[in-house]
């Protein structure tokens, strides 16, 4: 009895998995093109991929993109309003008397640093470091540490 119960368990769980036909490649099954489209997933990238697209395209390009205009009020009434056009960037600077200037700018892009990290400026860098750590442990650092930053704010509820 126990031993029959047991087959038939196993050949209702394990007959359900089988395909319809026997001999039937993956993409032949009805039963999991049913469940599983193949077609779908080349014919639309990876999820991934997907996911990546539209984050970049509708969370990371527009965080990431320069205002086109801004506008600052400053505490007299000046009014500064910058604006990127292409390679431009226009600044209107109304004062309160109505006064308006205007100056253009071209915008200046930041060089990268391609250059090869060369064996004098890791010694360089060493030097730096080393005179510094000897310093401190003279007890001459020119700059406060961290900490004593910390402990120089002030103590707010005591």
């Amino acid at each position: 009895m126990r031993h029959s119960l047991t087959l038939s368990l196993a050949l209702l769980i394990f007959g359900g998995c089988a395909a319809n036909k026997t001999g039937v490649t993956p993409s032949q099954n009805t039963n999991l093109q049913a469940v599983s489209p193949s077609a779908t997933a080349t014919a639309e990238g990876g999820a991934m991929q997907r996911s990546l697209d539209s984050w970049l395209k509708e969370e990371w390009n527009p965080m990431t993109a320069a205002p086109a205009v801004s506008t600052k009020t400053a505490v007299d009434g000046t009014v500064v309003t910058t604006k990127t056009e292409g390679t431009q960037v226009i600044t209107t600077t109304t004062a309160p008397n109505g006064t308006v200037v205007t100056k253009t700018e071209p915008v200046v892009q930041e060089a990268e640093d391609n250059s090869p990290i060369t064996l004098q400026k890791y010694a360089d860098k060493w030097k730096a470091y080393h005179d510094k750590k000897a310093a401190m442990k003279e007890g001459q650092l020119q700059e406060p540490s961290h900490v004593e930053k910390m402990k120089s704010l002030p103590v707010i509820g005591k």
